[in-house]
This record gives C-alpha cells, sequence and structure tokens, in this order.
C-alpha cells in the first residue's frame, strides 16, 4: 500500500513536468523569482509541494478505495493520453521542446512501467 501510494505521487507529480512549464508559456501565471534551481522557469520547490499533495490525496483516495478495487485498465487509459497529448503537444504545437522531451521521459517511465505491471498482473 506505501510502495503504491508513493508511486503513485510521484507519477502524478512527473505529469506537472509538463503542465507548468505550458502554464508559464501561455502566459497563465508567472514565477517571480524561480531560484538558481529551477526547470524551465519552475522552482524544484514547486514540484516537491506538488509531490506532497500527492502523497497526501492518494493517501486519502486509498482509504477511500482500496487498491486492489482500481479499474487498471482505464487508469492507464487516462495516463497514456494525459502522456502522448503532453509530449507531442509541446513539442510540435507549443514550441515547448525541453518540456516536452523531458516530461515525456519521466511520465513515459511510470506509464512503461505499470504497463508492465499490469500485463505481469494478467499472465
Amino acid at each position: 500500500q506505501s510502495a503504491f501510494i508513493g508511486w503513485s505521487a510521484l507519477a502524478f507529480t512527473a505529469w506537472d513536468l509538463f503542465l507548468d512549464p505550458q502554464m508559464v508559456g501561455w502566459g497563465l501565471w508567472v514565477w517571480q523569482e524561480p531560484g538558481a534551481f529551477h526547470f524551465f522557469g519552475i522552482p524544484w520547490s514547486n514540484y516537491a509541494g506538488w509531490l506532497l499533495a500527492a502523497l497526501v490525496l492518494t493517501t486519502a483516495a486509498s482509504l477511500i478505495a482500496p487498491v486492489r478495487r482500481l479499474p487498471v485498465a482505464p487508469l492507464l487509459l487516462i495516463y497514456g493520453i494525459t502522456w502522448f497529448l503532453e509530449t507531442f503537444g509541446l513539442i510540435l504545437f507549443w514550441n515547448q521542446p525541453g518540456p516536452g522531451i523531458a516530461g515525456g521521459v519521466v511520465m513515459g517511465v511510470f506509464l512503461l512501467a505499470a504497463l508492465r505491471r499490469a500485463a505481469g498482473r494478467r499472465a
């Protein structure tokens, strides 16, 4: 259960590698001082905050819906579609190849790991 919560929170936070640079690129918000260490203008502390929020949300959700009852296929489909649209949208349409590639790799690793695990359960 705790491993599921940790991996889920990391996978959720991986999505923000796309989302925050995209929103800043669109001018929806601005980081006045991202600091010396940042990811395409987004301070790393933002990602730490999202990780903490994801840990809290995933923990709460696991108390409501036990992990063994989750509909794995639809959840993987949604995550996969999000990965695809964000990766290729940022690279091809929004002229943000850096976040597109980085987010695509990181979120893609979580997607592939989840697909392999799901395939192993069916075998």
